[in-house]
């Protein structure tokens, strides 16, 4: 996570949000540089000590969903391992964006009016890969790690 946190500041992120599967407060003190929150993936057992040292060191934790509104567009951050959730999202096409995290490869598409990003894997996938999302001019730029 220092190399992701760091490659997406050099690249201008004002925010990172991590898409769950955090995986421990070391995660989350590599967040804490940059304004940042995280939504639960499933491998993240140990919530109530995640949550209490999250809001120690200032990291917003969403629980499951993040609904939340930049630069007016209405993006979801979710981690997307409840398939049903996240055809609900799409299918009810309420969001500009729809940001999830459960798998390995990396998804930059369009689904009617819905910019669907998973921004990759830091650990598993073939790349290691966040992602920057512009929400002024929704351009999505896939960052290396």
């Amino acid at each position: 996570m220092r190399a992701a946190a760091a490659a997406l500041r050099d690249h201008g992120a004002e925010l990172i949000f991590h898409v769950g599967d955090v995986g421990g407060r070391h995660v989350l003190d590599e967040m804490k540089e940059i304004e940042s929150a995280f939504v639960w993936g499933d491998t993240d057992k140990d919530r109530m000590g995640l949550l209490r040292h999250a809001q120690r060191i200032g990291v917003a934790c969403y629980g499951v969903l993040a609904d939340v509104e930049f630069d007016g567009k209405r993006v979801a951050f979710l981690h997307g391992d409840d398939k049903k959730l996240l055809q609900r999202l799409l299918a009810e096409q309420q969001h500009d964006f729809v940001i999830w995290g459960h798998g390995l490869e990396p998804e930059d598409k369009v689904f009617g009016k819905t910019h669907v990003v998973h921004p990759g894997s830091l650990y598993g996938g073939t790349e290691r890969s966040a992602a920057l999302i512009d929400t002024e001019s929704n351009v999505v730029q896939r960052v290396k790690v």
